[in-house]
């Protein structure tokens, strides 16, 4: 992992905390949620995965932030 990229904190029991202000993260909460009503623990998994494995910018990594 590079150090430009902020990795999802893993919760033991309830699966990764999303970052705050990401929309892939909060479109993959929905997701989860969803999956986990309908008792499709693999659906679950499978978005767990999605929060935990894609990259996070950090909000010192936008153009023009000192």
């Amino acid at each position: 992992m590079s150090d430009d990229k902020i990795p999802a904190v893993r919760v033991s029991g309830t699966g990764p905390a999303p970052v705050d202000n990401c929309r892939i993260c909060y479109a993959a909460v929905q997701g989860r949620a969803a999956a986990w009503k309908r008792g499709d623990n693999r659906g679950v998994q499978n978005y767990n995965e999605t929060i935990w494995q894609h990259p996070h910018q950090r909000a010192t990594d936008r153009r023009g932030t000192t």
